[in-house]
């Protein structure tokens, strides 16, 4: 590039006009990895049927099931864990957990952690 005096006056624009599409682009990235992993935990919620009594954002239609929905995401891990050892024999939910991997369980806790009710 040629300088000249209109370079080195556009020079602090063009740095600023960089840096802000450079976080742009960053946050964007964030708000599409953060709409993926809520897509993902909401095909694992219909997946494993947690949605048929912890409804689809955590809300149970029925007093006989627990809402799930904001609660603490390591607490609903160590609960998913619990059930899916099988230490609370003869609960509903060793049936559903057994089927859970580690990983599932993780995205599962964190889809329903981060809905409020």
């Amino acid at each position: 590039m040629i300088h000249n005096k209109y370079n080195d006056w556009f020079a602090p624009i063009r740095s600023f006009l960089m840096a802000s599409s450079a976080a742009i682009l960053f946050l964007s990235s964030g708000l599409v990895q953060a709409d993926l992993e809520e897509e993902e935990g909401a095909e694992l919620a219909w997946k494993y049927h947690c949605i048929t009594c912890h409804g689809e954002d955590g809300l149970a239609d029925s007093t006989r099931y627990p809402n799930i929905g904001g609660q603490n995401q390591m607490y609903l891990v160590s609960r998913l864990k619990y059930f899916r050892d099988g230490k609370e024999a003869g609960n509903q939910m060793n049936a559903q957990a057994v089927l859970l991997s580690d990983e599932v369980i993780e995205k599962l806790a964190t889809h329903f952690s981060k809905k409020s009710y």
